[in-house]
């Protein structure tokens, strides 16, 4: 039996996709025999009413850490505040929360075989050579996107001496491991490119539970809720973040103002949601409208009462980053339309599922044709909903993707 310390900033029932990946993640491990300790924060993220009045979900600076057995699981959580949005309030919070878990695993856990440290932030890395040098154990980093090729590609970090320590950084980090798993192919041909050796590579791809989203009928609950019933509707579901470029939305909204049959959903929250609903407000859009993150429970109606979802990503941020959300439409039987380069993992995927249509980034013309397109042959969309559910079920299930990360622990922990 292995014994594996696992270091994520987000964990279940935290509502971001990282958190539900590591949560699977970590059950399906230890559901294969490993012992898993998970190093982790209370939940931040959105967290319900129902999860604030949970104890264990809760800590503070007089009680900065708490204790929990979840699903044979070791759970330790550590003070962490509501997520912020102001860049350098975000980084204090990452500061004192690897403090925190870098004294808990040298305090409170037991010598580790492996310690796995999935990012971002990239720094947590530097927590996971501390723990695998303080305690032993193999550090190995779980890529969930390249950082920090993402801050720097959207201009959080302009100083040039800033930018040449954090990939410094990244490399050092990348030496100190025994391997390195990646969510993307593409990611893999990047490190390559960096200087990481083939052999330290490892592609574990985002993942879906087949057995809870599935296909199923579009006219439901949450369809009959927000009055989508018979309506062509083009579905966004997750992080409004600064990488989407959700407003080019609203253009693309604005093309169909005439035809009441399609509608754009929005579901989610993040950095962008304020500018979003702000430049919202100043149309006079009538088939655009945006929702707050659902609960769990509601996820697979939300999905079923779509036509087809929709990805869209700024120019270049492709390479760095794959949705999560395209794997869980995908999953539900509908059709993917995204806005990615035609050599970025997240086009490969949807050209070999033949599920789904990649379109140039940053091009409403583009998104407005596809659309169109998609609308006037509801037989293709069907298609490729079909095909897109046979794909995941074949490659990128849970049980699948769970059975890759557990060869590659027990391959290093020979």
């Amino acid at each position: 039996m292995t014994h594996i310390l696992m270091l994520t900033l987000v964990y279940g029932p935290d509502t971001v996709s990282t958190a539900n990946m590591m949560t699977d993640i970590a059950n399906g491990l230890s559901d294969n025999g490993h012992k898993v300790t998970v190093l982790t924060s209370v939940p931040h993220y959105n967290p319900s009413k129902e999860v604030l009045d949970n104890q264990v979900m809760r800590s503070s600076w007089r009680k900065p850490f708490t204790e929990s057995i979840e699903h044979g699981v070791r759970v330790l959580r550590v003070f962490m505040p509501p997520k912020r949005h102001k860049i350098w309030a975000r980084a204090f919070d990452y500061i004192i929360f690897q403090a925190l878990t870098t004294i808990l695993a040298v305090s409170k856990v037991a010598r580790p075989d492996v310690v796995f440290v999935t990012s971002p932030p990239i720094t947590l890395g530097i927590s996971g050579i501390l723990i695998s040098w303080l305690r032993g154990g193999r550090f190995v980093y779980d890529v969930r996107e390249l950082w920090p090729d993402v801050p720097v590609r959207m201009g959080l970090f302009r100083n040039p001496l800033l930018v040449k320590f954090v990939y410094w950084l990244e490399d050092f980090v990348y030496k100190k491991t025994v391997a390195i798993s990646t969510i993307a192919r593409s990611f893999n041909n990047t490190l390559i490119e960096r200087g990481v050796p083939s052999k330290k590579l490892y592609f574990t791809p985002n993942f879906v539970d087949v057995d809870f989203i599935m296909p199923s009928k579009s006219k439901n609950e949450f369809s009959s809720v927000h009055g989508l019933n018979n309506k062509f509707v083009v579905l966004y579901a997750g992080n409004v973040g600064l990488t989407q470029g959700l407003e080019i939305l609203l253009e693309v909204a604005n093309s169909f103002t005439d035809n009441d049959s399609i509608q754009f959903v929005v579901v989610g929250d993040g950095a962008a949601r304020n500018s979003l609903e702000a430049a919202l407000t100043n149309t006079k859009l009538n088939n655009f409208r945006m929702l707050p993150f659902q609960p769990v429970s509601i996820v697979n109606s939300m999905y079923a009462a779509s036509d087809v979802c929709i990805v869209p990503l700024r120019s270049g941020f492709s390479y760095d980053t794959v949705p999560s959300k395209i794997y869980t439409a995908m999953a539900a039987g509908r059709p993917v339309l995204a806005s990615a380069e035609t050599d970025s993992e997240t086009a490969m995927l949807l050209n070999e599922s033949s599920a789904g249509v990649c379109v140039e980034p940053e091009s409403a013309g583009a998104l407005i044709e596809a659309i169109t397109s998609l609308y006037e042959h509801p037989t293709h969309v069907v298609d490729m909903g079909d095909n897109g559910r046979k794909w995941i079920e074949k490659y990128y299930s849970r049980s699948v993707v769970i059975n890759a990360y557990d060869e590659m622990v027990r391959e290093i922990s020979a």
